[in-house]
Formats: structure tokens, C-alpha cells, sequence
């Protein structure tokens, strides 16, 4: 006979390890601490709360025009437009029409994502677009407060301290991100894939292969370059996970790739999986680079549109663009290598530096090969990760000098506005006033990250280092209900199977 008070206390034990952990993801202690004792920092949080309120309102003022825009979604204004690019291509999916251009694009902003991407979104079609901007809003904020407690979770588990604490200190920068607000004005997913890759990097340094295999299907449909964490276990030496990794990963695509095609009808499906590929293939032939006679280089920070803005589109240009970025990609290489063939064979959760040092290098790695560079939404992560465990004080001035212009930039943008009104837009998208028109600012960010990050991992010895990092949690942050020796992590449930 079934024991039901057991069952009771079971999901009793399982609601309150759940709410234990929801306890430890929101830790404000660092935050409460450095508010108290530190009154140049009191002053800074509140100047950037209160421009956070004034930001806020102005995205509602947008929201309030996209609403009055109309119920459904074009392409043919800025205001949010990377949504009804997205829905825009849905529409067209439902009409049995082309989902991506095949000739050479007059302008930047074009569908680029698989065809499961627009499949997905098909159900919210009917849904008027301000509502849907609106809830596309609130989801980005959302995804991005999540993003910012989630790390500090990883950086606790992983014994990482100071990480933590400087997440605190740089909650300022976080509040005025640029790239946060970017994201939020366009209404595109860069937030929310960052999010999406936080959550692989930790299912993959726990090695939970579920997990790990969700969060990839996730990205491979829309930024697969965000998939980087996939390379981590083969650097490690962690070869069984990484085949097994590796295995589901190709089937997984499959899948989601065969039941697109078999939902969007077999030949159209199909039709359009292959022109997804050639976009892909003929994007850089296709794209509309910025040349010496555009007047200012604009907001790709690529390697590649940096050459073709200097000597021209030409294919020496471009020739000379790989050339370099094969030059800046070798040390990475090299040191992946090195640690390849001298790998500790231990689960990246029991060597977090080194491990993190990997996938943060691995991030600006692909940044650095693509050849369209917006934004490096996940740079103030790793900032706040360099500033923590960098030693040399050289090193960290270099981390502000390319930061924080960076993440000031809607701060700028927003004063220019202010005092000059709608004459500061060029072209109709180009701020004038910005200076990351101009200057690549993204890219020094994710050079000068790129080559403290890979310096280190060339010099560093971390043996020392990791056996002072605390060991991550095993069982949850209470007594089990079950005494059983088990590998699960604090946030799963014991009937968890994924």
C-alpha cells in the first residue's frame, strides 16, 4: 500500500530545495555589503537606477509608438526591427513564400536564422505586434536579469569569490550596457542567446549531457556560433562526454531539421533548407559592406568590413582579412592544443579557471572569425570575470580603457538625443555622434579580451590555483530526503532525467 505522508513529504523536501535555490541565485550580499561600506558606489548605483527609470520610459514611448503602428509586423521601419524581421519571415513561411534573399542586399537587416526559427514562431502570428513587443520586452529584461544572477550562481559554485563579488562591483556597468539596450530597441535575441549559451557553458562544465543537448538545439537554430562551449571537453580531455556530446549534438540538428522540414511540407522544407545554405555561403558576396566612400566605418565591427572599410571590396581585401584573422585565431589554437595533449582529464566543474579561461577565449575566438560583429553581449561578463582574477594592474587598466567606452555608449547616445534631437541620425540608422560608427570599439573589446585571456592560458599554471578553488556542491544546500550518494547538481529535482 502506498505511503502517501512519504510522498507528501518527498514533494514538501523537493518544493523547498527548489526554493533554496532560488534563495542562493538571487544573493544580493555583495551588493548589500558594498552599498553600506563604500559610498563612492552607493552614489554610482543610484545615478545609473535613476537612468535605468528614465531608459525604461523611453522604451516606452517606443513600445507606445510601435502599438500605434499597426496589429501586424513589416519591415519596413527601424522601430523594433529585428522582431518583425523575425515575424515578417514567419508570415512568409505560412504563404508558402522565400524566406531568405538570394540577391545582393540593399540593406543589413534581412531574415538570417534556419527555418525551424520562423516555423516557431508561426503560432504567434495572430497576436497583434505591439502586444508582441511589448511581451518581447519584458522577456529580454527578463533574460537579462537572469543572466546577470546566473553567473553570479556559477561563479559561487565554482568557488570563485572574487568573480562574484566583482559581478556586485560592476553591477553599474551592467545597468547601462549598451549592448542590453541595444538589444532591447531592436528587439532581437542577442540577450536571450547570451543566456541560452550561460546555460550550456555550466551544463557542459557539469557534464549533463541533457542538459547540454537542449540548450545547443536551442542555439544552432538561430546563433550557432554561440555553440562554442561544445569545444571545451575535447580540450579538457573529457574525450567520452565530447563524443557523446558530439553524437547528440549532429543528431539533435537532424531531428529538429527533419521535423521542420516534415511540419513546412517536404518540398518547400526542403526548398528552403537548401536556400538557407546558400545565403549562408553567398553572405559575404551579397552583403552590403561599407567602403572607404560610405564616409565612416558604421556598426559591423568585423575584421573583415574593417579591411573592405580601409582598402575596399576587393578580394586581396578579403584575402588579407582571413590572412589576419588566421594570425589572431594561431595562439588560441596553439594553447587548445597545448592543453589537449597535457590535459588533467578532469570534469572542466573541478577546474574552473582554467576552464572558463577556455571557454571565454573560445567566445572571442568565434567572435573574431565572423565576419558581422554587432555586439559582445556576454563582454561584461567576462569583464567582470578579468577584473577578478586578472593580477596585473596593467592588464585591468586595459579592461576598463576598452570596456567601458563600449558600455557607455547608450549613455552617449541618449544625451546626444537629448540635446540634439532626431538631426544626430545619419542615413537613418547611424547615430553621428557615436563614436562606434567611427572607431571599432567592439572589436578592441574583443581583442584585448581575446589576448589577455589567451595570454594567460599560455603562461598561467593553474595547478596551484584550482587547488584553492573550492570543490562545486554536490548534494543540495540541505540534508537529502533520500540519503544516497548521487553526481546531481542543487537545482535538480531527484526525479530528474534530462
Amino acid at each position: 500500500m502506498t505511503d502517501y505522508r512519504e510522498i507528501i513529504t518527498f514533494y514538501e523536501h523537493q518544493a523547498f530545495v527548489w526554493f533554496m535555490n532560488l534563495v542562493n541565485l538571487i544573493n544580493i550580499t555583495h551588493i548589500r555589503r558594498l552599498w553600506f561600506e563604500s559610498k563612492v558606489y552607493r552614489r554610482i548605483l543610484l545615478a545609473t537606477l535613476i537612468y535605468l527609470m528614465v531608459r525604461l520610459a523611453l522604451q516606452g514611448v517606443v513600445l507606445a509608438q510601435v502599438w500605434s503602428a499597426g496589429p501586424v509586423a513589416s519591415e519596413t521601419t527601424l522601430i523594433s526591427n529585428d522582431l518583425q524581421i523575425y515575424m515578417a519571415a514567419a508570415n512568409r513561411l505560412v504563404n508558402g513564400q522565400e524566406l531568405y534573399l538570394q540577391e545582393a542586399l540593399d540593406k543589413i537587416a534581412v531574415f538570417q536564422y534556419a527555418p525551424a526559427f520562423a516555423l516557431v514562431l508561426t503560432p504567434l502570428l495572430p497576436v497583434p505586434f505591439g502586444l508582441l513587443a511589448a511581451l518581447h520586452t519584458l522577456l529580454i529584461i527578463g533574460c537579462y536579469g537572469l543572466l546577470y544572477l546566473w553567473w553570479g550562481r556559477i561563479f559561487r559554485r565554482l568557488g570563485l569569490d572574487r568573480a562574484e563579488a566583482m559581478l556586485a562591483w560592476t553591477l553599474p556597468v551592467w545597468i547601462v550596457f549598451a549592448a542590453f539596450w541595444g538589444d532591447l530597441a531592436y528587439l532581437n535575441i542577442y540577450i536571450i542567446t547570451a543566456l541560452v549559451c550561460t546555460l550550456l557553458i555550466e551544463a557542459v562544465l557539469d557534464e549533463r549531457l541533457g542538459w547540454a543537448l537542449l540548450w545547443v538545439s536551442l542555439l544552432l537554430s538561430s546563433k550557432p556560433y554561440l555553440a562554442f562551449p561544445l569545444a571545451l571537453p575535447l580540450i579538457l580531455g573529457r574525450f567520452r562526454f565530447f563524443w557523446r556530446l558530439l553524437a547528440g549534438t549532429v543528431a539533435i540538428y537532424g531531428a529538429v531539421m527533419g521535423l521542420t522540414i516534415l511540419l513546412m511540407g517536404p518540398a518547400y522544407g526542403w526548398a528552403q533548407h537548401l536556400a538557407y545554405l546558400r545565403f549562408l555561403a553567398e553572405m559575404t558576396a551579397n552583403f552590403p559592406w561599407r567602403t572607404p566612400e560610405s564616409g565612416f566605418l558604421g556598426y559591423n565591427h568585423s575584421i573583415l568590413q574593417i579591411t573592405f572599410f580601409l582598402l575596399g571590396v576587393t578580394p586581396a581585401a578579403q584575402a588579407l582579412a582571413t590572412g589576419l584573422k588566421v594570425l589572431l585565431l594561431l595562439p588560441l589554437a596553439g594553447v587548445s592544443l597545448r592543453h589537449l595533449l597535457h590535459s588533467t582529464h578532469r570534469p572542466g566543474r573541478e577546474t574552473p579557471l582554467l576552464s572558463l579561461d577556455l571557454a571565454f577565449a573560445l567566445c572571442t575566438g568565434a567572435f573574431i572569425w565572423l565576419d558581422i560583429v554587432w555586439e559582445l553581449t556576454l563582454g561584461a561578463v567576462i569583464f567582470a570575470y578579468l577584473l577578478a582574477t586578472l593580477t596585473s594592474r596593467s592588464a585591468k587598466i586595459w579592461a576598463w580603457a576598452v570596456f567601458l567606452p563600449y558600455a557607455l555608449l547608450d549613455v552617449w547616445q541618449v544625451i546626444s538625443f537629448v540635446a540634439l534631437g532626431p538631426a544626430i541620425l545619419a542615413d537613418g540608422f547611424y547615430v553621428w555622434t557615436d563614436p562606434s560608427i567611427y572607431l571599432p570599439l567592439v572589436m578592441l573589446v574583443i581583442l584585448v579580451f581575446h589576448a589577455l585571456l589567451v595570454k594567460r592560458l599560455w603562461s598561467a599554471s593553474y595547478a596551484s590555483a584550482e587547488k584553492q578553488t573550492e570543490k562545486i556542491p554536490v548534494f543540495p544546500p540541505i540534508p537529502p530526503f533520500k540519503q544516497a550518494k548521487t553526481n546531481r547538481l542543487p537545482h535538480e529535482s531527484q526525479t530528474d532525467t534530462l
